[in-house]
């Protein structure tokens, strides 16, 4: 299936876009996006652990079933501050 997932910060730098659509297997849990991403874009391989993914605006776990309907969105860390 095809999903659309939202990219923030240095995922938005990787990616080059504020949205991307990448084709994930049916049954697709977290992991297997973050498989699909790593390969697609190996600036990521190394460093997916540190980003959180959210589905539907609720941060999602490794084992998180994804639906095409899903919104999903990548949440590198922050960091800075004053």
């Amino acid at each position: 299936m095809l999903v659309k997932v939202k990219c923030f910060a240095w995922a938005y730098e990787v990616t080059g876009s504020e949205e991307i659509e990448i084709e994930i297997k049916d049954s697709a849990k977290v992991s297997d996006l973050r498989e699909c991403l790593s390969q697609k874009y190996p600036q990521f391989s190394g460093r997916m652990e540190s980003i959180a993914v959210s589905i539907n605006q609720e941060f999602a776990g490794e084992g998180s079933a994804i639906s095409v309907s899903d919104e999903i969105a990548l949440i590198p860390p922050i960091s800075g501050g004053i």
